[in-house]
């Protein structure tokens, strides 16, 4: 279903770029296959979540659906969103009440999205941490995926990251005036938590669950893409 050409070369000890005010000293190298559907949804003013299968014998994750050329010039996002993955029988495309659309290849396990998190900080002593506030994927790498609830139910379940859990995010501090994660997260799942984030920073999450050649429990690949800057990977 997804295609070799479509597959984004590994990075070690990076992570995505998820706004311009996190760039440290940024090393553009490519453009992920989202673009298209990044700039339709940052039209639209409207954030999204994608959970697919990838294939790592075939090259490192993430392994995205080939999208669609679009036909249509006009139409509602659900509608043009709908229209690139009508390749993809096995992606359920539907929209949220406040306007996030899920895009869910069937069969996807995806249970560590359901995992419950009992609580998060993203403050010390009433000050937003920098590692962990101030952009998506600091948040997720730096503070939720490091939860208690989540370190523990990987390790049962032989899951691993397959970029480790990548650098500090700079070491320039931000501006308590930028955008950040404002306070905790408490009794969520992590699914929801990551919905949280994109509440600060709008965008698509992604999902993917993929075998490992080993057959020894699965990678995982999570992270945020940000509508602004589809696409960018920044080395750290």
């Amino acid at each position: 279903m997804f295609s070799r050409a479509f597959a984004v070369a590994i990075f070690m000890g990076s992570a995505i770029l998820c706004e311009a005010q996190g760039a440290t000293t940024a090393s553009p190298r490519i453009v992920v296959p989202l673009q298209p559907l990044l700039e339709v949804l940052d039209r639209a003013k409207v954030s999204g979540t994608l959970e697919v299968s990838g294939h790592c014998g075939v090259g490192p994750p993430p392994h995205l659906p080939h999208l669609r050329p679009g036909a249509m010039r006009d139409g509602s996002s659900l509608q043009l969103v709908r229209e690139m993955f009508a390749n993809n029988p096995a992606m359920q495309v539907v929209q949220d009440p406040d306007g996030k659309i899920r895009m869910n290849e069937s069969g996807v396990p995806a249970e560590l999205l359901q995992v419950k998190i009992r609580h998060i900080s993203f403050e010390e002593n009433g000050v937003p941490l920098q590692y962990a506030a101030f952009s998506a994927n600091t948040a997720l790498l730096h503070a939720i995926l490091r939860s208690p609830e989540i370190v523990t139910f990987m390790k049962s379940q032989g899951m691993v990251l397959p970029f480790g859990e990548g650098g500090t995010g700079g070491s320039t501090p931000h501006p308590i005036s930028a955008p950040h994660i404002v306070g905790s997260m408490d009794d969520l799942t992590l699914s929801e938590a990551l919905d949280r984030v994109l509440r600060t920073f709008p965008g698509v999450w992604v999902y993917e669950n993929c075998p490992r050649a080993d057959e020894r429990g699965r990678f995982v690949f999570l992270r945020f893409f940000d509508l602004q800057h589809p696409g960018l990977v920044e080395e750290e």
